[in-house]
């Protein structure tokens, strides 16, 4: 096997790319793995540098006004032929880094020459690495920028979520609500929270990281504040309609999470439904999925014209979770199936009692009150149990109604219809695990998927289901246990 050395130049690694058709796909793979573990390099530098920048623009005159920019970001922006969002993303991450140092420096006693406060360089100030950064310092998060496990858009995400907490808010100067005290995170300790997130976090997909933020900001919003958020979102809410000049109809909405919930819910079942008959006659439907999102809308309005109209075998059902003790106080929050964002368990309450909207209702440690029985065919109880603990495809993280739920040992090979043999798959993945050779087992009731050997010589499983990317109670315990 071609191996890369750590002495190619850049030229040279082009070269190899160009050249890419004679290379196996292992070793595509672990080249590309290295070229990501280069790029995370460069941008943990580029960070510094960046934050380097906005220090010495901080004044009237600084660098980026000496240059005709009126922030930092967009002077940074600028040399990177990038957008400024992404120049703030590594000025955070610089900050980040340079806060870890500062903490790391802060317990050793100064035993050499003072910092020479005069030094200029061509009439410019200085700026030592080792000036100390305001407000709270965040090293877990640090060290894995450094490390290069978490890219500069995780990271930024990260920081926005660990700067709402009452002691980093506190680190900062700030009031602190008495009410963020009593959320789940806010009881934690700061470090605690920290590593939990950012070892969860390394590794993930960004879109999977931004819904593991999402999750967790609702975990450091009192409930009164939530609700009244919920509400903004609402009131934002709108559809125009236009037709044009050729007679299409241009539909466009924003809609909050309960109100678009129901719609999804049933777009995805009639494409779901779709994508499966296409399969059985090997490609006769040439819709490209937004066709089918479009003809699903359709298919909508007839139906509510026309209530007794056939259903076509879609099957479809809001499904929202909270905990017992939710469900009863409205306190805390819950989520809905295919939604990101949490919704305050009140509202949830309120829409549980809508016949088209399915509680799941969960014990204190979340686990399924009710599992349903077993049979050949997995019951709807038992449906909604296995949702409940993949979160959707066990896989990917596919909405719940683009999936199934599948025996992992097979019913005719005398595999029971019960919780422990049954995962959650879209139909995509179910496809590729058993095409590819992949194996599926369930440890302590939690889904790990295990690689061929030529994708990992090693077979090293992977966390699937909702646990790889949920924050759990076992998570802050192992990392109160870390940072104890």
């Amino acid at each position: 096997m071609a191996q890369t050395t750590g002495t190619e130049t850049l030229a040279q690694l082009r070269a190899r790319a160009e050249s890419a058709d004679g290379l196996t796909d292992p070793e595509i793979e672990a080249f590309m793995e290295r070229m990501v573990d280069h790029r995370r390099e460069v941008d943990v530098i580029l960070a510094l540098l960046a934050c380097h920048v906005k220090k010495r623009s901080a004044a009237r005159s600084g660098a980026a006004r000496r240059r005709g920019f009126q922030t930092s970001a967009q002077m940074t922006a600028a040399k990177i032929g990038g957008t400024v969002a992404e120049a703030q993303r590594l000025e955070d991450m610089g900050e980040v880094l340079l806060a870890a140092q500062d903490g790391d420096d802060a317990g050793e006693k100064h035993g050499g020459k003072p910092d020479d406060a005069g030094a200029q360089n061509e009439g410019q100030e200085q700026f030592s690495s080792k000036q100390k950064t305001a407000g709270p310092s965040f090293p877990h998060l640090g060290e894995a920028v450094r490390d290069r496990r978490v890219g500069p858009d995780a990271a930024a995400l990260i920081r926005s979520l660990l700067l709402r907490h009452p002691e980093a808010r506190e680190a900062s100067g700030m009031k602190v609500d008495p009410a963020v005290r009593q959320t789940r995170l806010g009881k934690l300790p700061l470090a605690a929270v920290e590593r939990a997130t950012v070892d969860k976090c390394a590794g993930l997909p960004l879109r999977s990281v931004r819904s593991l933020i999402t999750r967790l900001e609702a975990d450091l919003t009192p409930p009164p504040e939530a609700e009244r958020d919920y509400e903004e979102l609402r009131r934002r809410r709108f559809v125009t309609v236009r037709e044009d000049r050729d007679g299409m109809v241009q539909i466009n909405a924003l809609l909050d999470p309960l109100t678009a919930a129901p719609l999804l819910a049933s777009m995805r079942g009639y494409v779901k439904g779709a994508m499966k008959r296409n399969q059985d006659d090997r490609g006769g439907d040439d819709r490209t999925p937004e066709q089918m999102r479009a003809d699903a809308l359709g298919w909508l309005g007839r139906h509510a014209t026309s209530c007794r109209a056939p259903h076509d075998g879609i099957k479809t059902t809001v499904n929202i979770r909270m905990t017992l003790e939710e469900l009863q106080r409205a306190t805390g929050h819950g989520t809905v199936d295919g939604v990101s964002r949490p919704i305050p368990a009140a509202v949830l309450r309120r829409e549980a009692a809508d016949a088209c909207a399915i509680p799941t209702v969960l014990g204190g440690r979340s686990e399924i009150l009710d599992h349903g029985t077993a049979e050949r065919p997995f019951t709807r109880p038992q449906r909604r149990a296995l949702i409940e603990r993949d979160g959707g495809c066990a896989w990917c993280q596919a909405p719940p109604d683009f999936c199934d739920a599948h025996h992992l040992t097979y019913w005719r090979n005398g595999g029971r219809t019960d919780l422990d043999n049954g995962i959650m798959l879209c139909v995509g993945c179910h496809t590729w695990i058993h095409r590819d050779g992949w194996q599926i087992r369930m440890v302590d009731g939690r889904p790990w998927f295990i690689p061929p050997a030529d994708v990992d010589p090693a077979r090293r499983p992977r966390p699937g289901g909702r646990h790889a990317s949920t924050v759990s109670d076992e998570d802050v315990a192992a990392a109160l246990a870390d940072v104890a």
